[in-house]
């Protein structure tokens, strides 16, 4: 005779069932909560750079309207100006169709949901246990993660990043080329910076993904092209691309362009730097030089677990950020993928390690704070696009941070990001020498 305890409140089910119902429908509900509490903080008034890419969406369908506004990219290209390829417009034609209130709506929905599933996706290929606690306590740190919630709040393409380094990411620990080839490609079809990821499939020798990426962006341009026409296409290529390829000193810039900037020059205004012709090339050679560097990194580790092979396209993720002219806090959504992969590492291999835990959290930290104007207030940021008060605006920035050295304060994101390179460096370092792996 069965002895377990049955509650009268469920005939039949044993007290243990019970409990178990009961604390899956527990942890369903904090993960509800953690999502609604998301939505609360990343919901922003105005979104004004979604009203470009609706303008955009917009220009594909009615061929009357252009598709690039060069007058105001000529007077600031990092104003609210559409500057993506012709492939991101088509990409917008459906959320292009009703009020830009209705369309802002159906995005901020898109970015949410993308949110979630980046996040299930990368704990599901990484073997952490759905709603359990780790599960949650992950889900929440993405959650109170500063440039996440800017980027949703804004309408940025961030969070659709997130997804698809997510997928790469997997698809690299998984060793499926497809899935680490393709998200890379349609990425790289918005916006160029994170075809830097496919160094890792060089450094591997996987020639199969550095096709199918090469082939999958080359189609996805061309279609592109086709849809669009071959004249918004040729603005986009000499005129968009030159003038949005630029670097400012103004402080959400947190890539290291934006340090050098802001070293050199105390105009910290939101306008290209005047003269930056050697901070250009200064980031071009940094660039060249981190790639060369970490794809020799990664060509000498072992690639012996999951975790390893996510790590060993981690890396290219902080670089990706780092070395672009330009790159705005809500850019470093994606730096949630390798740092949550390395945390995972250590909660497995070395959990009671205090000091690495301490440097994790300096890094997460610097990260998950709000951009730099939390530093100067809102009255300054709103005044440094005003065309009328930007010169008071930066004297006041200039009060505030008044030679090279104080101005470093401002770049504390490019700080954590280059921690966060120099950590998953230091473990693929660890790792010890490659083994040959099957392409």
């Amino acid at each position: 005779m069965s002895t377990a305890t049955v509650n009268p409140s469920a005939p039949g089910l044993p007290a243990g069932a019970v409990r178990a119902r009961v604390g899956l429908a527990a942890r369903i509900i904090g993960a509800a909560a953690i999502v609604a509490f998301f939505v609360w903080q990343s919901f922003y008034d105005h979104a004004a750079d979604f009203k470009s890419f609706y303008s955009a969406g917009y220009a594909v369908r009615d061929r009357s309207a252009p598709l690039y506004d060069l007058v105001a990219l000529e007077d600031n290209p990092f104003g609210e100006v559409f500057k993506l390829p012709p492939t991101a417009a088509v990409y917008l034609v459906p959320v292009s169709f009703g009020t830009v209130q209705q369309a802002r709506l159906v995005w901020r929905l898109v970015l949410v949901a993308a949110f979630v599933a980046a996040y299930a996706i990368l704990a599901h290929g990484l073997g952490v246990r759905a709603l359990g606690l780790l599960w949650l306590v992950g889900f929440a740190g993405w959650a109170v993660f500063g440039p996440l919630q800017i980027a949703v709040g804004e309408g940025q393409w961030d969070p659709i990043f997130l997804l698809l380094v997510v997928l790469s990411t997997v698809g690299m620990a998984e060793r499926r080329p497809w899935l680490a080839a393709l998200p890379i490609a349609v990425a790289a079809s918005i916006k160029p910076y994170p075809l830097l990821l496919a160094g890792a499939f060089l450094a591997r020798r996987w020639w199969l993904p550095i096709f199918v990426t090469g082939g999958t962006l080359a189609a996805l341009l061309v279609a592109g092209t086709a849809i669009v026409g071959v004249e918004q296409t040729t603005i986009f290529v000499t005129r968009v691309l030159p003038a949005s390829g630029v670097t400012t000193a103004y402080a959400d810039n947190q890539s290291l362009g934006g340090v050098i900037a802001r070293l050199v020059t105390d105009d910290l205004k939101p306008v290209p730097l005047h003269d930056g012709a050697s901070v250009d090339l200064t980031i071009r050679g940094l660039a060249l030089i981190g790639l060369a560097a970490t794809i020799w990194l990664v060509g000498r580790n072992r690639a012996d677990n999951l975790e390893a092979r996510a790590l060993q396209i981690g890396v290219f993720v902080p670089l990706s950020v780092l070395v672009v002219p330009a790159a705005w806090s809500h850019y470093l959504t994606i730096l949630l993928v390798p740092l949550s992969v390395v945390a995972l590492a250590r909660v497995r291999d070395r959990p009671r390690d205090y000091l690495g835990w301490s440097l994790l959290a300096i890094i997460f930290l610097l990260l998950m704070l709000p951009n730099p104007s939390m530093l100067y207030g809102g009255e300054i940021e709103r005044n440094l696009w005003l065309r009328s008060k930007a010169d008071g605006a930066n004297l006041a920035l200039q009060h505030l941070f008044p030679d090279a050295l104080h101005r470093l304060v401002l770049s504390y994101k490019v700080l954590g990001a280059l921690m966060l390179y120099g950590l998953i460096a230091w473990r693929l370092l660890a790792n010890g020498p490659t083994r040959r792996e099957p392409t």
